[in-house]
């Protein structure tokens, strides 16, 4: 599945601007945030993750790769991919195949580096 852009820019807002702090603060009903190192970032779409700034969720970690993984959202099901990191992402502990789409469940535990990402869905 190829990733799709739209007039040149991802779907996803960064966390740290503006508009991505005041919805940080939004907590409707139906909303799925991407929690780790105490940040709940909100979920659009598609989330890129990586050491890159131009990431929605940039690490700061050597065992991270620039582009390390995307997180999309399709017809309401949750899907991981990691776009042939380094050092691979992990989901409960296991590493998930390179270039392909795994589907995450609510409770599901992600690691990339270092760092231990999760989804939180406000019902």
């Amino acid at each position: 599945m190829k990733e799709k852009k739209r007039n040149g820019y991802n779907d996803t807002i960064i966390s740290e601007s503006v508009v991505g702090q005041r919805l940080s603060g939004i907590r409707k009903p139906g909303t799925t945030f991407i929690v780790f190192q105490g940040k709940q970032v909100p979920f659009v779409r598609s989330l890129t993750i990586g050491r890159d700034k131009t990431n929605s969720v940039s690490l700061d970690d050597k065992l991270v790769s620039r582009k390390h993984a995307v997180i999309k959202k399709i017809k309401g099901v949750f899907f991981i991919r990691d776009l042939g990191s380094t050092n691979g992402t992990y989901v409960n502990g296991k590493q998930i195949p390179s270039e392909e789409f795994i589907c995450l469940q609510p409770n599901d535990k992600i690691m990339i580096g270092r760092t231990e990402l999760s989804m939180l869905h406000f019902k």
